[in-house]
């Protein structure tokens, strides 16, 4: 799996009992166990949307699971932006924010240094010696690593600016001064930050020599377009009360504060083009708010048909 797991040294014990009465022990990591999958068609004969509908069960003994969209805030923030200092980058969160823009509502993403030093790391930036390795402006590294436009940074932070960010617009937020960096003239060097999305699903598929490898949405379509594939965020489980809820591509069936089931309808018009006749497995992994890793799952072997 590609990303980085975090796993607790010991499984404490968080609580104990369950609603049906049966003794039941919970850890502070999240447990998983998996139900089904299923791969549905979508009607219509010119681009049907198909489903692949996943269902797992889950126990979590300190009941956090779930980001809200108000979860902007490091550890939560969208993407990591960088500051150079000397031969240094150091990362610095850019959490997505809306803001009054033109007379609407517009998206953008703020920089928050913090107490960080160092100039707002761009494109040109790779051209220093010190920083060659920096990616190419190409696919996939500019769907990945680069964006350009609606990033905002505060006056207050001005100081990571110098002549080579250029400054396209302002507005104010809650009484502060923010400066829009120009669409065109900057291309800022980020990082899309894994804890911004809680629930990771892998897509596996079986190669000729009968191995399965993982497909990768962001890197590897054959038509190079920017995706964002299909991990994802769960909302705050706790806030809901025991039943069943609907929240976009989920359908949450809440047993108590501690556990329940969850189906994560995962949509495209692009599953039989890639794997028509393929045998696939999904491998699906949680995280909680504290950033606890759940045991992995995999899915039977499964085909797009």
């Amino acid at each position: 799996m590609r990303r980085i797991i975090y796993v607790g040294m010991l499984a404490m014990i968080a609580g104990c009992g369950s609603d049906d009465g049966n003794e039941q022990q919970y850890t502070i990591e999240p447990q998983l166990d998996f139900v089904s999958v299923n791969f549905s068609r979508g009607a219509g004969t010119s681009t049907p949307i198909d489903t692949i509908a996943l269902t797992f069960r889950y126990r979590d003994g300190d009941s956090d699971i779930g980001l809200s969209e108000q979860d902007q805030d490091a550890p939560y923030q969208a993407f990591n932006f960088f500051l150079e200092n000397g031969s240094t980058l150091t990362p610095v969160p850019g959490g997505r924010v809306d803001a009054v823009y033109n007379g609407g509502i517009s998206s953008f993403v703020l920089v928050s240094p913090g107490t960080a030093t160092g100039k707002l790391v761009t494109l040109e930036t790779r051209e220093k010696p010190a920083f060659s390795e920096l990616p190419p402006l190409l696919y996939p590294y500019s769907c990945l690593n680069y964006r350009a436009g609606n990033v905002l940074v505060a006056a207050d932070n001005k100081n990571i600016l110098d002549d080579s960010h250029v400054i396209g617009d302002s507005l104010t937020m809650s009484g502060k001064k923010f400066y829009i960096l120009s669409t065109v003239d900057n291309i800022l060097y980020s990082e899309r930050n894994e804890n911004a999305l809680n629930l990771y699903v892998d897509f596996l598929v079986e190669g000729n020599n009968g191995t399965y490898t993982e497909f990768d949405f962001t890197r590897d379509l054959p038509t190079k377009v920017c995706a964002q594939g299909f991990d994802t965020r769960l909302p705050r489980l706790a806030s809901l009360t025991p039943g069943r809820h609907t929240d976009f591509v989920f359908d949450l069936n809440i047993i108590s504060p501690k556990e329940g089931e969850i189906t994560y309808a995962m949509a495209s018009s692009g599953f039989r083009d890639l794997f028509t006749g393929k045998n696939m497995k999904l491998r699906v992994v949680l995280k909680d708010r504290a950033l606890h890793a759940s045991n992995v799952i995999e899915t039977p072997i499964f085909r797009v048909q």
